[in-house]
């Protein structure tokens, strides 16, 4: 089983859960922790972060204030810059999935996340949100959903 089958395996029942009752593809989920996990090489220096979640904001239930600061890559227009910041640190893989959920269906500036009717329109709303700075982000995960069939998810979640 390839690196990138295990980690959907591994990370697949959870995703689902967290998105159960909500506007939420798990098969955008499931592409955003690749992607930002480079498939599980990276968690944020091991503060168990799938999402590349910057330590900003209210404290939420998954998320008491705990975090690392590390370098990281930005584009904010003019090319890649590397930078320290602030990640959100977790007790555990789930409270990262799971505030990854809180964090989209909470905040308003993701309510074009919330109203999207299929994955692509997601990962585009996604960008458009500013989740990312990288401008081929929306690109990359729909590459990613693609290539693997995340889509299965978004079936199973309807089971």
């Amino acid at each position: 089983m390839s690196k990138e089958q295990e980690f959907i395996s591994k990370y697949s029942d959870p995703v689902i859960f967290s998105t159960q009752g909500t506007p939420l593809f798990p098969s955008v989920k499931m592409a955003q922790a690749a992607l930002e996990t480079g498939w599980g090489k990276s968690t944020v220096a091991g503060a168990n972060n799938l999402y590349g979640i910057k330590a900003t904001g209210q404290y939420t239930p998954y998320w008491k204030g705990d975090m690392v600061n590390v370098s990281t890559q930005e584009n904010y227009g003019s090319g890649y810059v590397t930078i320290r910041d602030n990640f959100r640190a977790y007790t555990n893989l789930q409270d990262s999935i799971k505030d990854h959920s809180y964090l989209l269906l909470s905040l308003p500036r993701y309510a074009s996340v919330r109203d999207a009717q299929t994955p692509e329109e997601q990962a585009n709303a996604l960008q458009s949100c500013g989740y990312a700075t990288d401008p081929g982000y929306a690109g990359k995960l729909i590459q990613i959903i693609n290539q693997y069939n995340l889509t299965n998810l978004d079936v199973k979640k309807k089971l």
